[in-house]
């Protein structure tokens, strides 16, 4: 079957625009629906499964492959939700073509996407926390206030370190941190789900500020069991890395023993993604398991931050498969 997205002519590409803001002039596409879920199962085969843990949905949307060994689970990036491009009745986006090859390649994959837009996913805003003294009481503030300083000044590092110690009141009343604590908890139960009915070896891939969570998971290191190595897609910093420099960059706050692959397109004009950044994250590794993959060529057009264009591989998206199987052929029996 010819897929419709490799013609597919997107003028005017609808979804979040360059600071995450929903009324912002550029968008890509929307979050995915019933219909399009129908359209999926009719077009791709894919199965689609409803998960509640904590209380938090999620729907997995996967491609699975009876003789695979390996499997995919894709964090997206953006606010973490699964969009799409409609052309005809087939819907398209950053990860339609990817099913497609994936199947050559005898990869099952299994697309994450919670029924809520995740805060988590901007990652310029987290650190930022703020506090409702009226939610949490005058008692209860100063517990929690206690910490704002760390937490202002490197808010991943202070929660990675802390959050086994920090009270229920301190995730509750800020959304940022909330939702990224939850999803930390929701996702193992999601991983071992997964890895249940597949029988396989699991491979974490997230794109842009999906790559970022896949660092907090990696770092809390509460189930890295359950995987066998991450592949990071346009993996993404912070818009203003040029003025700071990438010195005080450390992506992984713990020792990395996994394999891991980064796969950056050559010209993603995406504003916190860079060859730079992602070389630097795999130079710090400073290990054999590691590969950077540079990748050139393809389509840009639509807004340079989403799915079609160069931050999304578009037009090349068989390459990073390609890239993503070879990996895991080399590294994944160690």
């Amino acid at each position: 079957m010819t897929s419709i997205v490799d013609t597919l002519d997107i003028i005017h590409p609808r979804g979040w625009g360059e600071y995450g803001q929903h009324g912002d002039a550029c968008e890509h596409g929307h979050p995915i629906t019933e219909t399009d879920i129908e359209n999926l199962k009719k077009h791709y085969g894919l199965e689609i499964s409803h998960h509640t843990i904590n209380g938090n949905k999620y729907k997995l949307i996967s491609s699975l492959q009876k003789d695979a060994t390996s499997t995919l689970v894709l964090l997206h990036g953006g606010d973490g939700k699964y969009y799409v491009i409609d052309s005809g009745d087939i819907p398209n986006g950053l990860v339609m073509p990817f099913f497609k090859y994936c199947k050559i390649k005898k990869l099952n994959l299994v697309i994450v996407d919670p029924d809520h837009p995740l805060e988590w996913a901007w990652n310029n805003l987290a650190n930022t926390l703020e506090f409702n003294s009226e939610i949490l009481g005058e008692k209860k503030l100063w517990q929690v206030k206690k910490h704002l300083k760390q937490w202002s000044k490197k808010g991943r590092e202070f929660y990675i370190h802390s959050h086994k110690n920090l009270s229920p009141n301190f995730f509750s009343v800020n959304k940022i941190l909330n939702d990224v604590h939850n999803f930390v908890k929701d996702f193992e139960k999601l991983l071992e789900h997964i890895k249940k009915i597949t029988n396989t070896n699991i491979w974490l891939v997230g794109h842009c500020s999906g790559a970022v969570m896949l660092s907090y998971i990696h770092d809390i290191n509460q189930y890295n069991h359950l995987y066998k190595g991450m592949i990071l897609l346009s993996v993404y910093y912070k818009k203003n890395w040029r003025e700071t420099g990438l010195n005080e960059m450390n992506f992984f706050l713990t020792k990395v023993t996994k394999p891991i692959l980064a796969i950056q397109h050559a010209e993603d004009p995406c504003m916190g993604t860079h060859p730079e950044i992602a070389k630097k994250i795999i130079s710090d590794i400073d290990s054999p398991l590691t590969r950077y993959i540079e990748l050139e060529g393809g389509i840009d057009q639509g807004c340079p931050h989403f799915s079609m264009g160069y931050h999304g591989f578009r037009g090349i998206e068989h390459k990073v498969i390609d890239e993503i199987d070879n990996f895991i052929l080399e590294h994944g029996k160690i």
